[in-house]
């Protein structure tokens, strides 16, 4: 049985849900699937619990924490259902011709993120954040002039961690999904949204991934993928994809290509190109359908262990 460990990267921070027990040869997967299955909803809902308290804490200390919004779906059945899901016609939308996005894994671990947060999230109607770790320190200093779409990944202490996407408008759908990390036991968080656009009856989904890292063999981290991919099987408009997929080995970049394919997604290329590398591979990633990518930009900063992307898009 090979152990996926990337040299060079730290384990992701939080606690570990228990080491399990390695009991067969087999690199696919160390537990029964009904177990693991089991395991993954058990989690779902205890992490959803986790975020409701967690949530209920930061609004008597924050102002911010009235525009925190729980996902709705977390099963990839009702999620695909509530995508194909028709919005009110007089529901706000995204300007089809001009969607700004950044995506950032910004591991807050030292004291000049604000200064970046504030100039890189400025005029952005997408804001795509992994590893964003919600504490009544932090939370009143990212934007609460946006929408929050917050997908818990892991608890630890006092805060809780995810994947968070903050939009200009209130998006149509959320959905969340948990894939466990077969090492560390480290949830994993897929955060999927959707908005209505202007000037066409199409949506956007826009799908916030933070992937397993430290995995035995590919099962875990193909099985988030999969979830994605069935979650959208049935969406017909434009879809963003981005986020830190963790793809420092050729044959995880092999599942990231085949559900583009599948989804007839285009990667977004960056003239000066500074995304981390591990192993001589991107971790961080853009995809699209439908739209057409305006510009796009990566930057070094220091404040994290990865750099930020950004793009604007045009239908």
């Amino acid at each position: 049985m090979r152990l996926e460990l990337p040299i060079s990267i730290l384990p992701d921070r939080g606690s570990a849900w228990g080491i399990m027990h390695l009991r067969n040869q087999d690199s696919q997967t160390i537990a029964p699937r009904r177990w693991r299955h089991a395991l993954v909803l058990g989690v779902s809902a205890a992490l959803a619990s986790c975020a409701s308290q967690y949530v209920e804490q930061l609004a008597q200390v924050s102002a911010n924490s009235r525009d925190f919004h729980l996902p709705t779906e977390v099963g990839v059945e009702a999620c695909r259902e509530s995508l194909q899901l028709p919005v009110a016609a007089d529901h706000p939308g995204l300007d089809s011709g001009d969607i700004r996005l950044i995506n950032w894994n910004m591991q807050k671990n030292r004291p000049e993120w604000k200064d970046d947060y504030r100039s890189l999230t400025d005029g952005k109607h997408l804001v795509l954040i992994q590893e964003a770790s919600l504490r009544e320190e932090t939370i009143n200093d990212l934007d609460a002039s946006k929408h929050w779409s917050f997908a818990p990944g892991y608890r630890t202490g006092k805060q809780i961690s995810g994947v968070l996407t903050l939009s200009s408008i209130k998006p149509t759908t959320q959905c969340s999904f948990v894939t466990l990390e077969p090492v560390f036991r480290t949830p994993k968080a897929t955060s999927i949204t959707q908005y209505a656009l202007t000037t066409t009856d199409d949506t956007l989904v826009v799908v916030n991934v933070h992937a397993v890292n430290f995995s035995l063999g590919l099962g875990a981290f193909r099985e988030q993928f999969d979830q994605i991919g069935a979650a959208l099987a049935g969406h017909r408009g434009p879809v963003i994809l981005s986020g830190d997929f963790n793809t420092w080995r050729a044959a995880r970049m092999e599942i990231i290509d085949a559900l583009a394919a599948s989804l007839e997604l285009t990667a977004i290329e960056f003239e000066d190109d500074h995304r981390v590398r591990v192993l001589g591979k991107v971790l961080d990633h853009i995809y699209v359908r439908g739209l057409s990518a305006v510009d796009s930009d990566t930057r070094p900063v220091t404040t994290s262990d990865h750099n930020p992307m950004s793009a604007t898009f045009s239908m």
